[in-house]
This record gives C-alpha cells, structure tokens and sequence, in this order.
C-alpha cells in the first residue's frame, strides 16, 4: 500500500469541500439574484398608468404606483362626461345614427333607455324631418370621485332650433346625475368608464321680452 497516497486523502477531501461551498454559494448568488431581478421587472411594468392626451385619449405611462392611479383619475371622468354629452345631445339631422352608436357605448341601461325613449316619441324624427339643430352648452360639471361608484353631475343649457333660423329658438335648463363605474378599456371607450343611473331634468327658459 502506498502510504502517500493515504496522506493525500485528507487534503482531498479540503478540496471537495471548498469546492462544494464555492458551487453552493455561487447557486444561492445566482438564485437570489434571479429572484431580485425578476421582483423588480414585475414592480417595473406594474408601476403604470394611463395618461389623458390632447385629444383626450389615453397614453401608457409608467413611474406611478398602481395603486396611485384613482388619483389621476379625474381628468379622465371629466373627459368621458364632456364627450358622452356631446355625442348624446349635440345633433342634427346628419349626424344623429354616428352619434347615438358612439355615445351608447359610454353608457349602461339608463342612458340607453333615455334614448329609446326620445326615439319612441318622434324627437329624432322631429329634428330630420323639420332640420332642426339640437345643442348642448354646458356650464358645470361637478364629480365626486372620493368612492365608487364615482357620482357626477352637469349643469347646462339645452337648444334647439331651425338651420335657417338662429333667432328662433328654444332654451331649456339641463341637470343630469348619473353615477360613473369603472370598466374594461376599449377602442370606443378608451376611458373605461361607464355612465349609469343616468336622469336629466329639463325646463323651459322663458324668452326675454324685447
């Protein structure tokens, strides 16, 4: 028997050891780093939101927390408002069909109900048939976007009159209330907003005697 040899064992065995703890620590580096760096690509691309741009659409974002995103929310409700009611009362004989398709998409069963009502009663008829010019000026809007679903509600002045008649015209007051519910963001709803409970209130304003 080589005796050298049996002398050797020992430092063998030192070199086994150490490297084992090498490859351990390396694995528990490589392992923990995988993990940092994955925690922090998902904070990275979870951190988003959605901007409102120029033409009031919506832009990606990122730098802001998720949960920091009711915060910026305002100026999104504020949009879709202003736009629905555009779409929904701001018409005229050509314009009537492309607007109720896109403004129905901003809004529940309420909003579409209201329509299906003023269509029962002749008032789109109405507004084809005599070309009549149908506006809405809205003074104020007031939004409460402290819970969910968010409230608001419009102030303005509702007018129709004749394309060839700017002096003829009718003028009613316009208060409408509704409720705003988040939901799925889409090409016809970029906001992802949903207007419910939607009711108007309208009265004639007495003409001015000249």
């Amino acid at each position: 028997m080589d005796l050298k040899s049996l002398r050797d064992i020992p430092t063998s065995f030192a070199l086994a050891k150490r490297a084992l703890v090498v490859c351990f620590s390396c694995t528990i580096i490589l392992v923990v780093g995988s993990l940092s760096w994955a925690f922090y690509v998902t904070n990275h691309f979870a951190e988003t939101a959605y901007i409102l741009t120029e033409s009031g659409q919506m832009a990606l974002a990122k730098g802001i927390s998720s949960a920091e995103v009711d915060l910026y929310r305002r100026p999104e409700i504020k949009s879709h408002i202003y736009h629905f009611h555009r779409l929904f009362w701001d018409v005229d004989q050509f314009v009537v069909e492309r607007n109720m398709d896109q403004a129905l998409n901003m809004t529940g069963q309420a909003g579409k109900q209201m329509y299906l009502t003023l269509k029962a009663k002749g008032h789109y008829n109405i507004i084809k048939s005599q070309n009549l010019i149908q506006n809405l000026r809205i003074d104020s809007v007031h939004i409460s976007d402290n819970t969910i679903p968010y409230k608001g509600t419009v102030f303005g002045v509702l007018t129709v009159r004749r394309t060839d008649q700017k002096n003829n015209k009718r003028e009613d007051s316009f208060k409408a209330d509704f409720d705003l519910h988040n939901v799925a963001r889409t090409d016809d709803n970029p906001h992802g907003l949903l207007i419910e409970n939607y009711h108007v209130e309208t009265k004639e304003i007495p003409k001015k005697k000249i």
